[in-house]
């Protein structure tokens, strides 16, 4: 089955995690609309402008119509590239990322690789292994050619934490050289990825700090 960055991240992630709550979480919430814009990126229904600032360029393929929440969020307000991801998710409620996160398992659902089953009040998740069996294989030894989707798919699973789960030690040192000696103008995006996931995870820790020092909550989102 042909699936797209999104959805190979989806079902990698909910296959370790295995509730649907798992892509709402910080690092996997932002990984989720980091892809999605890439893969708008990749269709043509997203390009930046001479500022860099992202916005609606053509009609959303139906091939990624779970994009869209995030697409009709861009089309009200054009935002910086290295931005996008991060002020999707930071908002004072998560309404914006549940809706993503259902948006993308519905899409999931209709193509019959992902079964959510209501338990209490978590969603657990059954995941069609078979439908990312030969993209995780690949993750498993990037040392020949990878495309350039396989190299975002890489970063992704690096930067939430979900590619640990898994790889053993060896098959990560070989993923993460992979992407570090990644070359292309592709590689552009996967550095912002990279720069915004690190600004994010600052912002945590010093929410976690502050409410050490003060034995108060903090509202992160």
């Amino acid at each position: 089955m042909n699936l797209t960055t999104t959805e190979k991240y989806a079902l990698a992630v909910l296959e370790t995690r295995g509730k649907l709550s798992a892509l709402q979480r910080e690092e996997q919430a932002l990984c989720l609309a980091a892809s999605c814009v890439w893969d708008m990126m990749q269709a043509g229904a997203v390009t930046a402008d001479g500022k860099g600032k992202l916005g609606v360029s053509a009609p959303l393929p139906e091939t990624i119509s779970y994009c869209n929440p995030v697409y009709e969020w861009l089309a009200k307000k054009p935002i910086k590239q290295e931005r996008a991801s991060l002020e999707y998710i930071s908002a004072l409620t998560n309404k914006r990322i549940k809706t993503l996160v259902r948006s993308i398992a519905d899409d999931l659902i209709g193509k019959s690789v992902l079964v959510v089953e209501q338990q209490g009040k978590a969603k657990l998740c059954h995941v069609d292994r078979t439908a990312i069996t030969e993209d995780l294989e690949a993750m498993r030894d990037m040392e020949g050619a990878v495309t350039p989707d396989q190299l975002m798919l890489a970063e992704l699973l690096l930067d939430c934490g979900t590619a640990k789960k898994l790889l053993n030690k060896q098959e990560l040192s070989i993923m993460k050289e992979a992407v570090k000696q990644a070359n292309g103008d592709f590689h552009v995006y996967i550095r912002e990825v990279k720069k915004y996931f690190d600004t994010v995870n600052t912002i945590i820790w010093v929410c976690i700090g502050v409410c050490a020092a003060t034995g108060g909550p903090v509202l992160l989102w």
